[in-house]
């Protein structure tokens, strides 16, 4: 980090004790995981679920840190204890490592793009560094490191080498925006989409784009806003002043999507036109699966074209770009091809999949085990019942789900499928797979994050480790 103790003094409501002899001391790096620590860090100790942080400043303190960022609460009950630990006392530690964040993150005026929306932020992100890293060094967020700890971790990351910083910013409630964008002050916006995810909270399509619209009204005058021309409820979310650049399938975008078809095993070929920037268009042959991949791959190119990239690298390196892990893998397991979509789930996700799997070249059964939709509040079971339903109008033959919301698309499916059956312990549900896939068959496992259903791919593809060496 740039900067020294006494500029962690700068801070909001923050009182240091035991600092008078280190306030001009260069800040080496922040860190909260106490086994990163090094000699001279900062350590700010948050409280979790399962372990406080706060627990370990004693022992962070022997070891070598330059001084500990603690809660009011905890330091009213241990100052006596720990008379000489160098501490800065703050309210919350979360919001005081935002703020260091922010205060690293103005010291570099480069440009930072910040990416949300619905659907397909990490997927686009990716994409996105991929055509930047043709010109520029880029800092992008590792993995979905995106909410109130993951994304000051991304900005405490920055460096002079840096050209541009690239990350995600993620939200469940109103407000997790517009304070994730007064940390990171970005200079240009992306807002993937509008979709049915975290209506707990946010209550309705338009609830979110309410919320994700503050990413265009954070933006500087002179700013862009970069703008799915698809998505409805978001071509009024853009104040006046910022440049706006539009990519989708309407005729107006200025990164336009022609065409999109999928090959055998699902890859993406898609046409574009960009007559803003290029004459000639362009063919994308991704390696990205799914339809949808066509509108990260056009957000890409609206991005790359706004910072200077040129048409032939940024092709090059889209073409190279495969799905993120637990994001439309296509996976083998003995002969059975398993599209792994295990990261997360919403209706509009577990559509876009429904999709890709009737799309592939199969020889055997189509089979969905799908886990409970979460976040979803009073809409919840309409949506799995919806769900079951269009996997009854696809034809789907064989629909297994786990949990205890998606018995309602097993339910719903169950008037045109073969099977359709409903597990509450996973083991059964596993059981029953085995039974059931045969070589040449191909499943879609799909879930919300905390449904693990990464554990029912884990199993399939053991089940191939098994059979080769049984061989």
């Amino acid at each position: 980090m740039r900067g020294t103790v006494a500029d962690l003094l700068t801070i909001p409501h923050v009182r240091a004790v035991n600092c008078d002899a280190i306030r001009g001391r260069v800040l080496r790096r922040i860190v909260t995981d106490s086994r990163d620590l090094r000699k001279g860090d900062v350590f700010v100790a948050f409280r979790g679920a399962r372990v406080d942080a706060h627990d370990l400043v004693p022992d962070v303190c022997a070891r070598g840190a330059r001084v500990c960022v603690v809660e009011n609460r905890w330091y009213r009950k241990h100052a006596s204890a720990y008379p000489d630990l160098p501490l800065l006392v703050v309210k919350d530690t979360v919001e005081a490592y935002g703020a260091i964040a922010q205060f690293h993150r103005r010291q570099f005026d480069i440009p930072l793009l910040a990416i949300t929306g619905s659907n397909g932020k990490t997927s686009t992100k990716e994409m996105i560094g991929a055509v930047l890293k043709t010109k520029y060094n880029v800092l992008l967020n590792a993995g979905n490191y995106n909410n109130q700890i993951g994304l000051p971790a991304t900005l405490l990351r920055v460096t002079d080498r840096h050209d541009l910083i690239v990350t995600e910013m993620g939200t469940n409630q109103p407000g997790d925006i517009p304070y994730l964008c007064d940390i990171a002050g970005p200079t240009h916006g992306l807002i993937t989409n509008i979709g049915r995810a975290h209506m707990e909270k946010l209550l309705s399509r338009e609830g979110i784009a309410a919320e994700k619209g503050a990413l265009y009204a954070s933006l500087p005058k002179g700013g862009v806003a970069l703008i799915n021309a698809d998505e409805p409820l978001l071509r009024a979310r853009v104040p006046r002043g910022r440049t706006r650049v539009s990519y989708g399938t309407t005729a107006r975008s200025d990164v336009r999507i022609v065409d999109v078809r999928l090959d055998r095993k699902g890859k993406a070929i898609v046409k574009l036109t960009a007559d803003r920037f290029v004459r000639r268009p362009i063919t994308l042959r991704l390696q990205s699966l799914g339809r949808h991949a066509a509108y990260n791959a056009a957000a890409a190119l609206a991005v790359g074209f706004v910072f200077g990239c040129g048409v032939t690298k940024m092709k090059a390196a889209l073409e190279r770009i495969r799905n993120a892990d637990k994001r439309m893998q296509l996976q083998d397991a003995a002969g059975i091809t398993v599209i792994n979509d295990t990261y997360n789930a919403n209706p509009d996700s577990v559509l876009a999949a429904v999709d890709l799997l009737q799309q592939i070249t199969v020889q055997g059964k189509r089979c969905v085990v799908l886990g409970d939709m979460l976040e979803l509040g009073r809409i919840s079971r309409q949506e799995h019942e919806a769900i079951g339903a269009a996997l009854a109008a696809a034809g789907i033959p064989y629909v297994l789900t786990f949990g205890s919301r998606s018995r309602a698309i097993s339910s719903a499916a169950r008037s045109v499928a073969v099977v359709a059956r409903h597990f509450r312990e996973k083991q059964q549900l596993l059981d029953t797979l085995d039974a059931l896939l045969d070589d040449g068959d191909a499943v879609l496992v799909k879930g919300s994050r905390s449904m693990h259903m990464e554990d029912v791919v884990g199993h399939l593809l053991r089940r191939n480790t098994s059979e080769e060496e049984s061989r």
